[in-house]
């Protein structure tokens, strides 16, 4: 006798295996507010850009300045201060996945650090390597380095075949949620703005949208028109109060530099 074809209820059988009160969110439990990691000085006051467990975004344009920028972001993290940030954070310990540069310009970043810091950080260059085993980097380092409290990922893009898979996406976010929660880290993700004119201000494809979604912090970075020596940080999207956009430039050796803007660049672009 044949028996009758039993139809097991996927989703069933997967939630089986979760205790949804682990999940609830209660007003009578409290939960502890994330611990800031850098924040921007202003005025006399500090407006935090970066906490424990979250994930941030910096984009822009090719050549923009995002790398002179990541660099001063370490500088204040590592050192407590710059003349625009500030940090007083115990997981110090930075680490950089580059999935992008040169070998000896991933070389350059490492000495500028040292130079500006005093402090050699880990330093990763994953361009050779594929997909799945930057993935792999990326946790065996987090789960062997309890203090590294934040970790920047530059390219995040290169961690997907095609950014404009909703699928493939959707899974690399899913990822991302996983890491910042089980190693409370805050993850920030470097990717590239569109460079078509309709599309400008905004991250690249499926991935960069999805991102602007779940991201605590957003700050593009882009070249003054008036004065391309220098380029302009810009808070995009943040869930606090955002800073005030001010500027960086760099010396021949790579040093950053970051400073106020002028009440003329906020008349003319009518920031104010």
């Amino acid at each position: 006798m044949i028996e009758p074809l039993k139809i097991e209820n996927t989703l069933e059988a997967e939630a089986e295996i979760i205790n949804i009160s682990e999940f609830k969110i209660s007003p009578d439990v409290e939960i502890e507010k994330p611990t800031p990691i850098l924040s921007v000085k202003q005025k006399g006051k500090f407006v935090d850009i970066f906490t424990e467990g979250n994930i941030s975004m910096l984009f822009g344009l090719a050549k923009s300045r995002k790398s002179t920028f990541l660099k001063s972001i370490v500088q204040a993290i590592l050192s407590g201060e710059n003349t625009k940030m500030y940090s007083d954070y115990e997981r110090n310990e930075i680490a950089i996945v580059d999935t992008e540069q040169s070998l000896y310009d991933s070389y350059r970043a490492t000495k500028v650090i040292q130079a500006l810091t005093g402090y050699s950080i880990d330093y990763y260059n994953v361009a050779e390597l594929k997909r799945s085993q930057r993935k792999y980097l990326v946790e065996e380092h987090l789960k062997s380095n309890p203090n590294c409290g934040f970790m920047i990922l530059d390219n995040i893009v290169h961690f997907l075949v095609d950014f404009n898979d909703t699928t493939e996406s959707a899974e690399l976010l899913q990822w991302l949620i996983m890491l910042k929660v089980k190693y409370n880290v805050h993850l920030c993700l470097v990717l590239h703005e569109n460079s078509s004119e309709g599309s400008r201000g905004k991250a690249r494809g499926h991935l960069g949208t999805n991102l602007e979604q779940m991201c605590e912090t957003i700050i593009q970075i882009k070249k003054d028109q008036n004065d391309h020596t220098r380029s302009i940080v810009t808070p995009k999207m943040m869930r606090g109060i955002e800073f005030e956009p001010f500027a960086i430039t760099q010396d021949y050796q790579g040093i950053p530099y970051l400073s106020d803007l002028e009440n003329e660049y906020f008349e003319t672009t009518k920031l104010l």
